[in-house]
């Protein structure tokens, strides 16, 4: 009688101490992680093609400048980072030609940078549109504001 009693407290016990466990709560304000995925290809915009617009801005040799026409083509893309060929025509008339390299964010987010000692920085704000501020330092600091669009071939 002893050895059932004492078998019947052991099943009682472990099955009181599989069913009381709980699994402990998350503190208040604790984040949710969402199990979906989000396909990175799909949120990356293809930048590749010719974008032109104008600038406007101020050079420290020039002054202020208005509607200067530039174009970027941009005609390598691999992932989230792309590089091209900028062409811009200066105040004096000649027309002047610089290689770049940029990055473009998930958020749609614009970084470039060229040849001389300038960067940019700016946003995607249409399929085929974007706003960069660019701006070089140096003897000859420069300010401009760019709104270019894609030529559509």
């Amino acid at each position: 009688m002893k050895g059932t009693l004492l078998i019947f407290t052991i099943i009682f016990a472990v099955l009181a101490c599989g069913c009381m466990s709980q699994t402990p709560a998350e503190p208040p304000g604790t984040p949710q992680v969402s199990t979906q995925t989000v396909s990175v290809e799909k949120a990356i915009p293809d930048l590749t093609g010719i974008w032109s617009g104008t600038g406007t801005g101020h050079t420290r040799a020039e002054g202020f400048v208005s509607n200067a026409p530039v174009h970027f083509n941009i005609t390598v893309q691999k992932g989230q980072v792309f590089s091209g060929l900028k062409e811009y025509i200066r105040p004096e008339g000649g027309t002047f030609y610089e290689n770049f390299s940029g990055i473009v964010t998930l958020t749609g987010e614009v970084y470039e940078s060229d040849d001389l000692r300038g960067f940019a920085f700016g946003k995607i704000t249409g399929p085929d549109s974007m706003e960069l501020n660019y701006l070089e330092d140096g003897l000859d600091t420069k300010a401009y504001i760019l709104h270019l669009t894609r030529h559509k071939t």
